[in-house]
């Protein structure tokens, strides 16, 4: 990308005839009533420079058309020189052949808004009366010249150009040789690059600007942070290095903007809760406001953590592309052998963050906490562990991607310091730490055994790994027994088959239920819930059942296939002293496990072996339930009759008449109320198919 640096006055005195904003352009903004505090930043930030070593206001965009700078980004900030150059030419009284040259500066929005640049040009306001009083403003003198028509006040453009002129002479009155500074000494700048250079048409800013957009939000925190920063290599490295390190993340308006300050905000935010302390709560929204964590000799350290978290990544873009670099350690796909597998995220988290970010804790933050402490992994190894041995690190950051996917209640804002100092000490030293604050501590046991197994089994730990990264374990593999290597590829293969199946073969094997509160969980085709079975928790009982459950139908199968899971399930079915009780319904009427979104289900207080059960949409009763044996029977006929949704224990048939089930027996009602025919549950009758028949004999 060209990139060349001008004052305003190069491109009016030398580098091109002048500056012409196009009709497609929106009107002068900066100066509207609304945007007052944004404007006093911004001249805050422009006086400051004056005097002080100057600022440079980033690209500005646009053609060349007869030798003339048409902006099609950058339309406001040039106004807004405009207009300070004109101040200071006129305040200072200078020959007009040093300011003749703002007549080259034109305005095609408006027919209006073009005259009245011409008259101001040639105007020059009494400034000694232009002072607090309203009657005196330099707007109020325009507005009383004979050339300023009324109907000018109504133009956006020249009231806003008016507001800026009054704001410009209460910010700037009191600096000597405003001029000089501006032109002689180029104390503002900016760049310019056309859109050929980058390779775009200028179709994208019409349609910005015809949105409105204001392009100077980082303009305003640039110039402020430089106002104390005051080191001109850090502006170089902004403007240059790390402008370069996220041009490659530029979005649709072709600028880095929101990026950079996306990333600002990723580091600030961890610096702070390193100094400060982990209240989200009290971190700042505005990105103005985070500055003052920078400003001073006692913030030192934490400019130069800023500093050293950009430019790793720059010297990282130098070897190869960022999205390469996270590729070589991360997958989102199928299991890739040194790699670990981060599912559906985007590997690039750089990228990531600079897109998504919003704050610790934020409700629209797509970043979240865990994408952080990911993030951050990273960072510390190309900031102070260079020297970790590759292999060290990618075995770290295995153990690292375990903790995080496996300590949902404990990735908590305020959490927040304490997990990420033991991330650094996992990345540096490898050590996983034993305090009950950060990670979750059965996780944390987990990678300790884990660790002492491959040790002493270093030829299956790539079976190992590749078990941790399936998408229903992400790193917790206690339902493996470790003891038996041999088994790790075909539980991974039995896991990946069809979950419905698999549920109904462990339920041929084995009642492998576990309890959560009151309720049973069961596997069905719904992964969330085979998530939950295969992770071991203080809130359920029963994993033990889903383990021996598993571990039984791994030692009876001979291949790992979805028609091997069948064979159990029909050899099951087909053996004449398999008891009819709920699991015999449950295997052999896959509905009833599908019916239940969240797996779960009530036996309220029955018999556990009794087909008396309950099926829960939810975790709760807020939503819909139903009787499994009825949920049962209706799928199989559904035209003949309604099922529904709040537990009742009846199917209405077509006919009005209702078949119940009610105490492990089936009855049919006519309307009235009278039983008309009864058929109790027993071992030698299928209950399903008995309610099927009665329903084509009564609808």
């Amino acid at each position: 990308m060209n990139q060349n640096k001008y004052s305003f006055i190069d491109i009016l005195q030398e580098k091109f005839d002048g500056i012409e904003t196009p009709i497609i352009q929106r009107d002068y903004a900066q100066g509207r009533e609304h945007e007052e505090k944004k404007r006093g930043r911004f001249l805050e930030a422009l006086k400051n420079a004056v005097e002080g070593n100057g600022i440079n206001l980033d690209f500005i965009y646009g053609s060349l058309e007869n030798n003339k700078l048409i902006p099609l980004d950058g339309q406001q900030r040039l106004t807004t020189l405009f207009l300070l150059h004109w101040y200071a030419a006129k305040r200072d009284e200078l020959a007009e052949e040093k300011w003749d040259c703002l007549r080259k500066f034109t305005y095609a929005t408006r027919v209006s808004s073009q005259r009245f640049c011409e008259h101001l040009i040639g105007y020059t306001p009494d400034f000694k009366k232009a002072n607090d009083t309203s009657n005196n403003y330099i707007s109020s003198q325009i507005k009383d010249e004979a050339w300023f028509p009324s109907a000018w006040s109504n133009d956006p453009t020249i009231a806003s150009m008016l507001q800026m002129l009054d704001d410009i002479h209460k910010k700037f009155s009191n600096i000597e040789n405003l001029w000089g500074k501006l032109c002689d000494e180029r104390k503002i700048t900016f760049f310019f690059t056309t859109l050929e250079d980058i390779g775009i048409s200028d179709d994208i800013y019409i349609k910005m600007n015809s949105r409105g957009k204001l392009l100077t939000d980082f303009e305003h925190f640039k110039a402020k942070f430089m106002s104390i920063i005051k080191r001109n290599d850090f502006s170089q490295k902004i403007d240059n290095d790390w402008t370069n390190l996220l041009w490659p993340y530029r979005g649709e308006n072709n600028i880095i903007d929101e990026e950079f300050l996306n990333y600002f905000h990723f580091c600030t935010s961890i610096i702070r809760t390193k100094t400060k302390g982990s209240n989200p709560d009290e971190e700042p929204s505005d990105y103005l406001d985070m500055i003052s964590l920078y400003e001073g000799e006692n913030n030192k350290e934490n400019l130069e953590l800023l500093e050293k978290w950009f430019d790793c990544w720059c010297h990282i873009s130098k070897q190869k592309e960022i999205k390469d670099y996270f590729s070589d350690y991360l997958s989102n796909s199928e299991y890739e052998k040194g790699k670990v597998k981060v599912y559906d995220w985007d590997t690039d988290l750089f990228k990531d963050c600079c897109k998504k970010y919003r704050g610790i804790g934020k409700n629209d933050n797509n970043f979240a906490i865990n994408k952080m402490i990911m993030l951050y992994a990273f960072i510390i190894k190309n900031t102070e562990g260079k020297d970790i041995h590759d292999d060290d690190f990618r075995r770290r950051l295995r153990i690292l991607r375990n903790l995080v996917w496996n300590s949902d209640d404990q990735l908590r804002s305020e959490h927040i310091n304490t997990l990420l100092e033991k991330t650094r000490k996992l990345i540096l030293s490898g050590d996983i730490s034993k305090d009950k604050i950060d990670f979750n501590s059965r996780q944390k046991e987990h990678e300790h055994e884990k660790l002492d197994w491959c040790k002493e089994n270093p030829e299956h730990t790539e079976s190992l790994f590749k078990l941790e990264d399936h998408e229903l374990l992400y790193g917790y593999t206690a339902i493996a027994d470790l003891g038996k290597p041999d088994m790790f590829d075909k539980l991974h293969d039995l896991l990946s088959l069809d979950l419905l199946t698999l549920g109904r073969a462990l339920l041929s094997i084995k009642d492998y239920r576990q309890t959560f509160k009151n309720y049973k969980i069961i596997g069905n085709d719904k992964k969330k819930v085979w998530q939950q079975l295969l992770h071991r928790s203080d809130q359920r009982e029963g994993f033990e059942k889903t383990q021996e459950a598993i571990a039984k139908l791994l030692t009876l199968l001979t291949d790992i296939t979805k028609e091997k899971l069948k064979d159990c399930i029909n050899k099951y079915l087909k053996e004449k002293d398999t008891p009819k009780d709920w699991r015999y319904y449950f295997v052999k009427y896959p509905k009833i496990l599908k019916k239940a979104e969240e797996g779960m289900f009530d036996w309220k207080g029955d018999n556990e072996n009794s087909c008396n059960v309950t099926i829960m949409r939810k975790k709760n009763y807020h939503g819909h339930s139903w009787r499994a044996i009825l949920v049962a029977i209706y799928k199989e006929e559904e035209k003949k009759m309604t099922l529904n949704n709040w537990g009742e224990n009846y199917l209405t048939l077509s006919s009005g008449k209702k078949l119940i089930y009610d105490q492990n027996s089936l009855l049919v009602k006519d309307e009235e109320g009278k039983v008309i025919e009864k058929i109790d549950q027993n071992n030698d009758i299928d209950i399903v198919e008995c309610g099927v028949k009665l329903a084509e004999k009564y609808s």
